[in-house]
């Protein structure tokens, strides 16, 4: 049979900011090209972002076009 003692319920953080300063902390120390990576990562999202952005204007043009052309 296994106990459960207060001490057991201790060891996880309490609040978010435990959480999160946690991760941080981790993640800072878990490799010496996460800044590099975590560049990499922004620089992505940011292509696909200007993307979508171009694409979406681009549709909405075309649409414009078709519809006024068919009027």
């Amino acid at each position: 049979m296994t106990t459960i003692t207060v001490t057991d319920f201790q060891v996880a953080p309490r609040t978010a900011h435990n959480i999160v300063s946690l991760r941080r902390t981790r993640s800072t120390h878990s490799s010496r090209f996460s800044e590099v990576r975590e560049a990499r990562r922004q620089h992505t999202l940011q292509v696909a972002a200007v993307s979508t952005g171009i694409l979406s204007v681009t549709v909405a043009a075309s649409a414009a076009i078709v519809l006024t052309l068919a009027a």
